[in-house]
């Protein structure tokens, strides 16, 4: 399994053109390029620099991460978003990255069905835009109970209604564990709407409780990674694993070692999966 890095680890603490440097030196795989940093990077950088930099070097874009809160918003709002969905469209192709994420509301007084439905507008909007590319919408659930879609059975339950072939799922760990998504879920997910797999890990609080701010590295806390990707392979997912944090401590540290750390981390409990 290869491993490869969320900007998040470093949100505060580095920027996109010193997280391409650093994971090239430290040996990840891929990269998941966050939307707030590509926008600063094209602020003294064009997308043609993006390009030469990975045509040139053996780490890769994964995908650019997110259209956040797409949901529940005013119309002014979400053309906007718009436009920021056709600027990431404008970099995937230029860069080869196959890949963007979109994150539902929070905080949603509403009942099921009208949350499944704004959902399944909103997506297939963005669905429209990308009409015709190879690009590919990678819907995450967030495991807060405030989150609108907080669980893996109610993620599926939109991209199956949904049903078109540029639409699947993220998996994170984190969110997986958070709101107790159950493992027949996992086990009945299609390998082929799998689109991205985050791991990491979390202290040892209730599900319920936990917020991003609990994350710890990878092996460093009480998710069963191990159980997780091993039915995840079991299904014959061979995709990356993508370490994805947001811990204000880590954001303290310095750059460079938040991306050796989270590469030192995942790698161990993968290898741990060989033994």
């Amino acid at each position: 399994m290869k491993i490869a890095f969320n900007e998040a680890v470093t949100l505060n603490n580095s920027t996109l053109e010193n997280d391409l440097l650093l994971c090239e030196k430290h040996g990840f795989d891929y990269i998941e390029i966050r939307l707030d940093k590509l926008k600063e990077y094209l602020l003294t950088n064009t997308i043609e620099d993006l390009k030469r930099f990975f045509s040139s070097s053996f780490l890769k874009p994964l995908s650019l991460n997110a259209l956040e809160e797409f949901t529940f918003r005013n119309e002014t709002d979400f053309r906007l978003m718009k436009n920021d969905l056709s600027l990431m469209v404008e970099v995937a192709a230029a860069v080869g990255c196959n890949t963007i994420v979109a994150v539902p509301a929070f905080g949603i007084e509403k009942d099921w069905n009208v949350i499944k439905q704004e959902t399944i507008l909103r997506l297939n909007d963005f669905l429209s835009v990308i009409e015709g590319t190879d690009l590919r919408i990678a819907l995450e659930f967030v495991g807060y109970p405030h989150g609108s879609i907080n669980t893996l059975d109610k993620a599926k339950e939109v991209i199956e209604e949904i049903g078109h072939p540029q639409l699947g799922l993220v998996l994170d760990c984190f969110h997986f564990y958070g709101m107790n998504s159950s493992y027949e879920s996992l086990k009945t997910l299609s390998v082929n709407d799998l689109f991205l797999f985050h791991i990491d890990d979390c202290e040892g609080k209730l599900p319920g409780v936990l917020r991003d701010h609990h994350r710890v590295w990878p092996g460093d806390g009480v998710i069963p990674l191990e159980r997780i990707i091993s039915a995840l392979q079991e299904k014959g997912y061979d995709g990356p694993a993508s370490v994805e944090l947001f811990r204000p401590e880590y954001w303290e540290l310095d750059a460079e070692e938040c991306i050796r750390t989270a590469k030192e981390k995942t790698k161990n409990v993968i290898q741990r999966m060989k033994q």
